[in-house]
């Protein structure tokens, strides 16, 4: 084992003493930040250092190298040094499931063998269209054995499935064989078979170069949601090996969850840093906790990840019993309803329970905003992640850096000798030692941009002039309502609202729809004019012109000039 644990400036001890820091009694004591400080002005000499203490925490060799070579097979799977801990515990059909690393060594060996026969090589792109489970893990982790470019895909609907796998155009697809129908014929010779050989892989397990693309992830805060990003093999190892021992604070043998927990915009970076951490990664659906919401209690779990749909489930029925949690975790921007949050450590009696706020963006290889954990609290109090090339920008221009203090989170990377900055929605203010987020700008729906223009592509051949306006509730901290305008006679609102769940997912559907028995102003693809109906429906215009008999007569007038 290597022993680099006291390069610069960082040691074993100071690792240690930079864990226990994040763990707070109270906000009146905010730990040092300098070592967070550091880590930003040298990435290098901080992640060869954190391999270094991991290593020798896990006690146990990596065969990865940072900032050279990766090998995630060995890393996740073979190092552990106990093989009978539980790697996967899943709810299947009323029963707790259990593999342990061996067994999940096994499962990967076993299917990476029988892809191998199928053709599957290094550097080829690979699209995932299992639910995550089982299945999804087992395919994660297969894929990285034998070098594949991986891209997660949620089969959560047609439309939404179709649009990006033309967008990424994978070689391979792993997917539940039940489900073959529904993709174009296209893509069918393109998906590998579950089955797992009884032979051994051909190949040793794949080792990624550092600057080799590793996953295509998808951003949901950017304008076009659809389109994919590459991900390095740096920031996907390492944003895995800081994530696990800083933002979560989890270690070997415990368990984490995170249920109803956005898997597009967290993962593969959110289950790599458990099992990177010799954890325990348990899976459940919401729809089994809507059930039974005391399931969640059935397993030890030490660190929970809580969604705005988890929270909300846990307070509308509150399972009995102690809590067996020492952590959990809130993401910041999806909801900024403190209060209930507030309400939510009350009703489940969490007061001595730790909370804190983490923020994950998988196209930057995991966390770009974690906390210190305090207790029995939900506070805002959030810090930027270790080695972050960022800064705060103005609002309205993130690529200047902000004049007051606060700003909005742009993020940097190093293009031809230049730092090249993207703009995050989210928007920090100094507080103490550390940080407080703010909210976003622009806002979005749980903190995701909501994709209009995917919405009205799907219903361009259903209804002749559809339009999606926003609009702001009260109170400053509510998501905009997102409402579709449909113009004209006969329309079906339900089916509406069922077609859009169907193919894009419930994640799509509008918070209201308006049919209106009128005709809008086109815009010069004919359609309707984006600008004139936000501003008519927002002024109230849409609603008088409606019941105005003259404004109904222009319209059947316009309607049969037109048919």
């Amino acid at each position: 084992m290597s022993d680099n644990n006291n390069i610069g400036p960082w040691s074993a001890a100071n690792f240690a003493l930079i864990e226990a820091s994040l763990w707070q009694e109270n906000q009146e004591s905010p730990a040092d930040l300098a070592w967070l400080d550091l880590s930003w002005r040298d990435p290098v000499s901080f992640f060869k250092a954190l391999h270094a203490y991991w290593e020798r925490r896990q006690a146990s060799q990596s065969k990865s190298i940072p900032w050279s070579r990766y090998d995630f097979y060995h890393d996740l799977l073979v190092r552990q040094k106990d093989q009978t801990t539980s790697a996967l515990v899943w709810f299947d059909r009323g029963i707790w499931r259990t593999w342990s690393y061996a067994e999940l060594g096994q499962a990967v060996n076993s299917l990476a063998a029988s892809w191998e026969e199928l053709g599957v090589q290094p550097g080829d792109t690979l699209t995932i269209l299992h639910p995550p489970g089982p299945h999804w893990l087992m395919a994660l982790l297969t894929g990285l054995r034998l070098g594949a470019v991986i891209s997660l895909l949620p089969p959560q609907g047609n439309a939404f499935v179709q649009r990006r796998l033309k967008n990424l155009d994978p070689q391979w697809l792993a997917m539940d064989q039940l489900y073959r129908h529904q993709l174009a014929a296209e893509w069918q010779d393109r998906v590998l078979t579950n089955t797992l050989s009884s032979l051994a892989p051909t190949r040793r397990p794949y080792e990624y170069p550092g600057t080799a693309v590793v996953a295509q992830c998808f951003d949901s805060t950017s304008a076009t949601p659809d389109l994919a990003c590459p991900v390095d093999a740096d920031s996907l190892y390492l944003g895995a090996l800081r994530d696990g021992v800083l933002a979560l604070g989890i270690k070997s043998g415990q368990a984490f969850a995170a249920p109803g927990w956005n898997a597009m915009e967290s993962q593969p970076s959110l289950v790599l840093a458990v099992l990177l951490s010799g954890a325990t990664w348990v899976h459940i659906e919401l729809a089994d906790l809507e059930k039974e919401p005391g399931r969640l209690l059935e397993q030890p779990i030490d660190v929970l990840g809580v969604s705005r749909s988890l929270r909300d489930l846990l307070l509308a029925n509150p399972p009995e019993g102690k809590k067996p949690w020492r952590y959990w975790f809130r993401h910041p921007a999806e909801s900024a309803d403190f209060t209930i949050w507030q309400n939510f450590i009350r009703k489940l009696q969490l007061e001595e329970i730790y909370s804190g706020n983490l923020l994950w963006m998988a196209v930057w290889g995991g966390a770009i905003i974690f906390s210190a954990r305090l207790r029995g609290h939900s506070h805002l109090g959030v810090l930027p992640a270790a080695t972050l090339c960022w800064q705060l920008g103005i609002i309205d221009s993130p690529d200047l850096p902000c004049l007051g203090g606060w700003g909005r989170m742009a993020l940097g990377k190093q293009e031809k000798g230049k730092n090249v900055w993207t703009a995050t929605p989210f928007i920090l203010a100094p507080y103490l030692k550390a940080w407080n987020y703010l909210g976003q700008y622009p806002r979005g729906r749980a903190g995701r941009t909501y994709p209009q223009q995917e919405i009205l592509a799907l219903l361009a051949d259903k209804v002749a002039y559809p339009a999606l306006v926003e609009a702001a509730v009260g109170g400053g901290d509510a998501d905009p309502r997102q409402v579709l305008l449909v113009f004209g006679e006969g329309t079906d609102a339900p089916a509406l609202h069922s077609l859009i769940e169907t193919e894009l997912g419930s994640d799509f559907l509008p918070d209201r729809i308006e049919c209106l028995p009128l005709l809008p102003q086109r815009n010069a693809d004919g359609g309707a004019d984006k600008e004139w109906c936000q501003f008519h429906y927002l002024t109230g215009e849409l609603y008088r012109r409606q019941r105005g008999d003259i404004y109904r007569c222009l319209s059947g007038l316009k309607q049969k000039i037109l048919a």
